[in-house]
């Protein structure tokens, strides 16, 4: 059980869901998909310029295992031009992200997609595999909001 985030585009962010006074929560994955997905991974040393801000999360640092980082690193792509290596890239750091789920039993499997819809706009749709079914969830990135938001989930049952 993780407590229920939603995104609020007011401000903009992810916010914590309430029911009146009480804290709601969830396990359906969503909440740790977008926390995976729209909090900042360290970026490489070479993605960035000498002296830049790498971001990512200072607990990180004292992670046992270095490649199990916290985040993703789609703000990287936020000044990037729309070409088929920035769709490809955002697939990548999409599935880096999440294969976390993978590795922890969370999820059997899990299948990564990106593509253009329409000029100034990246669809990516990320479908995990669960014993009862998959969950699938769409990302969207504007390029007028230069901003990443949950566009759509839904449950596909095992047939």
């Amino acid at each position: 059980m993780d407590l229920a985030l939603t995104f609020n585009p007011e401000i903009g962010m992810l916010d914590i869901s309430l029911a009146g006074a009480d804290l709601l929560v969830e396990d359906t994955l969503a909440t740790a998909v977008m926390l995976s997905l729209m909090c900042d991974r360290t970026a490489q040393a070479h993605e960035v310029e000498l002296g830049a801000d790498r971001r990512g999360w200072w607990a990180d640092a004292y992670a046992d295992n270095a490649s199990d980082m916290f985040g993703s690193r789609l703000w990287l792509l936020g000044r990037s031009k729309q070409l088929p290596a920035t769709v490809q890239r955002a697939r990548a750091y999409i599935a880096e992200a999440l294969q976390w789920m993978v590795g922890d039993g969370l999820v059997q499997s899990m299948d990564v997609t990106a593509f253009i819809p329409r000029s100034g706009w990246l669809y990516v749709d990320a479908i995990l595999t669960l014993p009862a079914g998959s969950r699938r969830f769409r990302f969207e990135w504007n390029d007028e909001s230069q901003a990443w938001r949950l566009a759509g989930e839904r449950f596909i049952e095992v047939q």
